[in-house]
């Protein structure tokens, strides 16, 4: 019995010794992973050698040093940049973000100051705004203290400001018309955001002027009277409050307030009267949303 278990366990030993000659050696797998790993050891050692005798001359310290810092440096942003990193478009890096701090100029604090309390709005989000109008008037080459111009017009600097029509947000985009140049957002949510609505209301201010050929006639096509006699005296407020915001950039921000309350005067008296007209029905015209479809 031994022996014909033994007789019938020999053949799949063999067998089984074959299958194991098949692939390499342990002994020379160990023996390569030995013989490379001794030789990075010297590579090593000898290249530190080499960096201590160069660093001990005191002419080569300086330059040693330098080409040091600049190897450590290269190696760690190497090491450290992942490669969703490097995939990532950072050409939105610099737009504003609410609660983001930003760091205005000083005409561009002044213009954020005059705003603030002119239409009482917290002044950290009035100089966000300002930030993302500056962004956005560049970006679609449009002076971007008419963007604010309109803005102030258009919504007194309310985001949620929101026309019978349906116009909304800052510049009363309107979401049916031009709800789809908000990419990553629906036509309803993304004129609601404060930094979008800048982007899109200035592109279409943008293209109505380029299309008018002229500031005047490109307001009265954003505020939908292009083909009116009259625009109800919409591109007057609008450049005249550009007028206001320009004489605050240059430092005189208790004048354009002053003009402003003067406006704003004025056009309560010019409501009283005119009763029937639309302006009468407002409480202030300077201050009220246009109806329109941009």
């Amino acid at each position: 019995m031994s022996e014909s278990t033994i007789a019938r366990m020999g053949p799949a030993t063999m067998r089984l010794g074959v299958r194991k000659a098949d692939g390499p050696p342990q002994d020379a797998m160990r023996s390569l992973a030995v013989s490379t790993r001794a030789m990075l050891e010297v590579i090593g050692l000898v290249t530190v050698v080499i960096w201590l005798t160069l660093a001990s001359v005191p002419d080569l310290r300086g330059p040693v040093a330098q080409l040091g810092s600049g190897m450590w440096a290269a190696l760690t942003d190497k090491v450290l940049a992942s490669p969703a990193d490097e995939d990532t478009d950072t050409s939105d890096a610099d737009v504003p973000r609410i609660g983001q701090a930003v760091v205005l100029d000083p005409r561009e604090a002044n213009v954020a100051q005059y705003l603030a309390r002119r239409y009482h709005v917290a002044d950290d989000a009035v100089r966000v705004m300002v930030a993302a109008a500056q962004y956005a008037g560049n970006e679609h080459r449009v002076d971007p203290l008419l963007v604010l111009a309109v803005m102030a017009v258009e919504s007194s600097m309310n985001p949620f400001a929101q026309s019978p029509v349906g116009a909304t947000g800052l510049m009363q985009v309107m979401p049916g018309v031009h709800g789809g140049k908000f990419l990553d957002r629906s036509p309803e949510i993304g004129p609601l955001d404060p930094i979008a609505n800048i982007r899109v209301g200035s592109e279409i201010l943008a293209d109505v002027i380029r299309r008018g050929g002229s500031v005047e006639r490109g307001l009265q096509l954003y505020v939908g009277a292009g083909n009116l006699s009259d625009d109800g005296g919409y591109a007057t407020r609008v450049l005249a409050e550009l007028d206001r915001l320009k004489l605050a950039a240059s430092g005189g921000v208790a004048a354009a307030l002053a003009a402003g309350m003067r406006a704003d005067t004025h056009a309560v008296s010019d409501a009283a009267e005119s009763p029937n007209s639309v302006s009468a029905q407002l409480p202030s015209a300077p201050l009220a949303r246009k109806a329109h479809a941009a």
